[in-house]
């Protein structure tokens, strides 16, 4: 590896330099019941725990039991689910138009979170303290998304992208069997429209995130009942459902 330094304020030793790093991303196909549903760019780690969140957030399961089978090879992952007619399509909200133009999110396709889940902001504010103080949360390069609840920091699971890392971290919580309904997720990257479709579908009631958010996941987010904060500056801004969010 080479090094340019241009002008800093300061300057940067060979160890700096070492802290960056490049991270692997596998190319690896997904089979359900045989047929090939899409190719995907995986971080290394549990393929086990991804695969099952996105099944569940794919709609293709519904719960752990419907997966008969997981077989992780190189380049590929093969599943047989308990009914072997399960359509490799998933369930898409985005809807086309004459010419394949996008005319709408169909958001009638995705749960109403109607529970009275609420966090306190003290929660949500411990739980933010504990990710910056985990260093290897907050590896450079990495996306995370964590699992919460009212007593603490549950469970974290990174990638390189946002989608797969809250399909490790539903995946993981699917397997402990953890209370989806009574958890919050705090992540570290944009909340989008397919973001907000993943937490509807586990039935996360609140997402919190120390990025930003998109308008069309704050739209989406009001019409279901899911909470939607951004966290800057020990502020903590709720675009969407703020009755999850207690005093």
């Amino acid at each position: 590896m080479n090094f340019i330094t241009l002008s800093h304020p300061h300057s940067i030793t060979q160890g700096e330099f070492e802290d960056f790093r490049t991270y692997d991303e596998i190319p690896t196909a997904i089979f359900i019941n045989g047929r090939h549903l899409s190719t995907l760019l995986l971080a290394p780690g549990d393929q086990k725990e991804y695969i099952t969140g996105f099944l569940l957030t794919e709609q293709h399961i519904t719960k752990k039991e419907e997966i008969e089978s997981i077989r992780v090879e190189k380049n590929r992952i093969s599943i047989i689910t308990t009914n072997i007619f399960t359509s490799p399509g998933p369930k898409k909200t985005i809807l086309s138009g004459c010419g394949g133009a996008v005319s709408y999110i169909d958001t009638g396709k995705l749960p109403i979170l109607s529970s009275n889940f609420s966090v306190s902001e003290n929660a949500i504010d411990d739980c933010i303290r504990k990710i910056h103080s985990e260093k290897e949360i907050c590896s450079y390069g990495l996306v995370f998304s964590c699992l919460c609840q009212e007593d603490g920091l549950l469970l974290y699971r990174c990638d390189i992208t946002d989608d797969q890392s809250l399909d490790r971290m539903i995946g993981a919580a699917f397997t402990k069997e953890i209370n989806l309904t009574s958890s919050f997720c705090v992540c570290s990257a944009t909340i989008t429209s397919e973001s907000v479709r993943k937490c509807l579908i586990a039935r996360i009631p609140l997402i919190i995130t120390i990025g930003y958010c998109t308008s069309l996941a704050v739209e989406i987010g009001r019409k279901n009942g899911l909470g939607i904060g951004v966290v800057h500056d020990e502020t903590i801004m709720i675009y969407s459902t703020p009755e999850r969010i207690s005093r």
